[in-house]
């Protein structure tokens, strides 16, 4: 082996052992490739097809149809000729003219004759009147589309809300890692600090220790940081199915102002939301149901039309064709129509009885999720003085330390105090993201966080990857 072979088998396996580069993806990005690999999404999408598909093949189920025959075989006719009269005659010519040899005639004649059919016909029939049934047929299979679609709808906006949720998780995680490294680093300082004063005889080695616990506690703190983001990013990449890691490219938000009134969000909801859809279209199914099972006893009306051509070997059966009206008018069923009439009008009965439900479910949901946002949105902004005051009392806290005026735990608690506050406030935009999408979610708008993440005026930073 040359050494070329050797340098690109060596290339190779290093390749092979590199980790895969991180891919930055935004929000609506991850969105778009978590649907891709989404089983309920795409198993929807199928449904909504075939269940589009069924409902147009039924789209002419009351036109016309015309079918092609042909039949090849063998006919067999009995025939049968009365020969009396013939018989008759020949016995009075027999008697007038004695010496004529006249045959004997039997008074009947019999004969089975066996003929080779071969017939081609078209067979044509369109449905006049039919009480409505075919309609009623139509409209069930377009409201199991509408209901598959719904369900479609459905399994995307839960699908937005799960990729919220651990897309911005992961940024949430981030931060805390940022957090927690950055109090690693001031306690490590101070800890330098604390064995340096220590040294010139300042403080005491109690004092120092104390550092130390504080430093170790802050690394402990990171490490369990940094394992919860590789839990966060471990969640993100297997949702959305891709070979790399995937690096969040929208940073978590909060929006100032109310994103929009709560009657907004009913009024919308009352519309769009999924679960309302799918009511609607299982009202829809259910109106179709009654309206086929009610007329199980009406008249039908068919056009019918036949022309058939046929050859036979002893030219036995001629070419015919036939043109009209068949009337049918059920008089016994071997099913119970009226236990049909009367499950299809429970069938629209649980259906309305949904329906109420939904309507003061719905807007509980809605106005439950609307107020979580406008409490993370308030409370965020409510922080926003706090973070300065905690920097502040570090800078001091660590000035009279260096003086002797106060002890190690003082400048410890400073720090931790301002890790605190910058915790609370990551998680308080998480809980406001998260709630924004579940407040979409419930009114059927899911597709305007990504807008809305654009739009914001709140952004955190997009910390490093751990």
């Amino acid at each position: 082996m040359g050494p070329t072979a050797v340098f690109l088998l060596t290339a190779s396996a290093m390749a092979l052992a590199l980790p895969a580069q991180a891919q930055h993806v935004s929000f609506d990005e991850a969105l778009r490739q978590a649907a891709g690999a989404s089983g309920a999404v795409q198993g929807a999408s199928l449904d909504v097809r075939a269940k589009t598909l069924k409902a147009q093949a039924l789209s002419n189920i009351d036109g016309p149809s015309l079918d092609l025959t042909a039949f090849r075989g063998r006919l067999s006719t009995d025939l049968s000729l009365d020969t009396r009269r013939l018989s008759g005659v020949a016995g009075g010519i027999g008697a007038a003219l004695p010496n004529l040899p006249i045959p004997e005639i039997p008074n009947s004649l019999d004969r089975e004759v066996v003929t080779n059919l071969t017939s081609f016909g078209l067979v044509g029939m369109w449905p006049i009147y039919t009480a409505g049934r075919l309609d009623a047929v139509k409209g069930v299979a377009a409201g199991m589309a509408q209901e598959a679609d719904a369900e479609r709808v459905e399994a995307e906006e839960k699908l937005t809300t799960q990729v919220a949720q651990r897309y911005f998780q992961l940024l949430l995680a981030q931060r805390v890692v940022a957090v927690r490294a950055e109090v690693t680093a001031g306690v490590t300082e101070h800890q330098r600090d604390a064995a340096r004063l220590e040294k010139g005889g300042l403080i005491s080695r109690a004092e120092r220790l104390r550092a130390d616990v504080a430093l170790d506690g802050a690394r402990s703190e990171e490490a369990q940081a940094r394992s919860d983001a590789e839990i966060a990013q471990v969640a993100l990449d297997r949702l959305l199915n891709t070979g790399a890691q995937v690096r969040p490219a929208t940073p978590l938000f909060v929006n100032s102002l109310p994103v929009g009134s709560l009657q907004s969000f009913i009024d919308t909801g009352m519309r769009e939301n999924a679960a309302w859809k799918k009511i609607a279209s299982k009202r829809f199914q259910s109106e179709q149901a009654l309206r086929l099972h009610g007329k199980e006893y009406s008249p039908t009306v068919f056009a019918v039309g036949n022309y058939n051509l046929n050859r036979g070997g002893e030219r036995v059966v001629r070419s015919n064709w036939a043109v009209g009206v068949v009337v049918s008018v059920p008089l016994v069923h071997r099913i119970n129509t009226g236990k049909l009439i009367e499950a299809a009008k429970l069938d629209q009965e649980r259906v309305e009885v949904t329906a109420r439900q939904a309507g003061r479910d719905i807007p509980t949901l809605i106005e439950k999720n609307w107020r979580t946002v406008e409490n993370a949105r308030i409370q965020f902004l409510a922080t926003t003085s706090s973070v300065e005051l905690a920097r502040e009392n570090i800078r001091l806290q660590t000035v009279a330390f260096q003086q002797g005026q106060v002890t190690s735990l003082e400048v410890v608690d400073a720090r931790l105090n301002l890790a605190k506050i910058e915790t609370q406030r990551a998680q308080t935009a998480y809980n406001y993201v998260l709630g924004l999408a579940q407040l979409l979610e419930a009114a059927g708008e899911t597709q305007r966080l990504g807008s809305l993440a654009a739009s914001a005026d709140i952004h955190l930073p997009l910390d490093t990857a751990p």
